[in-house]
């Protein structure tokens, strides 16, 4: 195994494969990796050789597969990043770690919670660096909240309430994300997983889940004029923390927002000794918020602190972005960092593929719960 505590990556550029041609790969991975100075893109895997071929020439890659089995090749790799379709990451990924292979792969990271930690037990067996890519997590604002919860400035948690509104599901277009066979569920999984990941990063972990959720749009059909079980574009998670705390997790799709992006992210959190709110537009305002217990009036701005921001932008939230992956180096170059150390260090709840199996466990009890009366199902692992 490249990359082990005995046998680190360190005297050489680590050999990264990207296997997926979508426009995440070109505008997350291929520029974080790009701009890593201890790191080759060694190849690019695509299930159509044509778009394959032309990220790969975009980024200067000269090798270009459409044939996985032949891509996850040890003597040219040493780790992988999967961005490809829910339903394939289980078998690439494991394939990859039977080949002795490192792998990032994408949330969620299977479409059962069986395969998810069939996954995550493979990983442990091999001596496999792995991560899960929970993006919002890095971001500055949610930084800053997980550190005045641990500074203690919210004192005992009350209640959580985070929302996340975009507007990508709103055309009715046939996608993948949204094809119950090929995701395992809609918003729930795709944009769900953040907000459990994170969730359980602030306050600790959930030991109640219910979801009610929701399907306002009618989608085409496949490409290929087929039909398929449409999954939710809507969805609210309830959940209790093991703390006592409770929480509630909005997703939805649908949603007009009308800013550069069209999304928002909302965060509310109340606690005994004090309230924060941070809120994201995903164009110029990134800000938290707080107050505390016994003070009056709306709650001031509180500056974000320079070492968190560290060297990214912070006019406009699309520069904070991509200097969090590309200039600090943060969740890829995380990963990247411990597979030539041999050491997998990401702090507190690390995301790895343990993680992206309890992730895992919670969005199907959050469909099953959704499925049925929306009632409160027991989500101890």
């Amino acid at each position: 195994m490249n990359g082990t505590p005995d046998h680190p990556v360190s005297d050489r550029p680590l050999r990264v494969g990207v296997l997926g041609t979508s426009w995440w790969a070109d505008s997350m991975y291929l520029p974080a990796l790009d701009g890593h100075p201890d790191v080759e893109i060694a190849g690019v895997c695509g299930r159509r050789k044509v778009p394959a071929r032309d990220l790969a020439a975009t980024w200067n890659i000269d090798w270009v597969s459409t044939a996985v089995d032949e891509f996850l090749d040890p003597e040219r790799l040493d780790a992988v990043i999967v961005a490809t379709s829910n339903d394939s990451h289980e078998p690439i990924t494991m394939t990859a770690f039977d080949r002795g292979l490192h792998v990032l792969c994408e949330k969620p990271v299977a479409t059962t919670t069986a395969a998810a930690r069939a996954m995550a037990d493979r990983a442990e067996e091999t001596g496999a660096i792995t991560l899960v890519p929970f993006t919002y997590r890095y971001m500055p604002t949610n930084q800053y909240v997980r550190r005045l919860i641990d500074d203690g400035f919210v004192g005992r948690p009350f209640h959580l309430n985070m929302r996340y509104f975009t507007g990508f599901a709103r055309d009715g277009e046939y996608s993948w994300r949204f094809d119950s066979e090929l995701a395992g569920s809609g918003v729930i999984g795709d944009l769900g997983s953040h907000w459990l990941h994170v969730a359980r990063w602030l306050l600790g972990e959930v030991v109640e889940l219910g979801c009610a959720s929701s399907r306002f749009i009618d989608r085409e059909p496949r490409p290929d004029g087929s039909d398929y079980e449409r999954s939710e574009d809507s969805a609210q998670m309830h959940v209790r923390f093991e703390s006592g705390a409770t929480g509630t997790l909005q997703v939805s799709a649908v949603c007009w927002e009308g800013t550069d992006f069209g999304q928002t992210h909302h965060l509310d959190l109340h606690g005994a000794d004090g309230t924060v709110y941070a809120y994201n537009d995903w164009s110029t305002v990134q800000e938290v918020r707080a107050l505390r217990a016994g003070d009056t009036g709306p709650a001031p701005i509180v500056p974000i602190p320079d070492d968190i921001w560290g060297a990214s932008r912070r006019d406009r939230v699309h520069d904070t972005y991509r200097d969090v992956f590309r200039v600090e180096h943060r969740m890829v170059g995380d990963w990247v960092d411990a597979v030539r150390s041999g050491r997998q260090v990401y702090g507190p709840l690390r995301p790895d593929l343990a993680e992206g199996a309890r992730v895992q466990q919670l969005l199907e009890l959050a469909v099953e719960s959704a499925a049925g009366d929306g009632r409160m199902l027991d989500a101890r692992s």
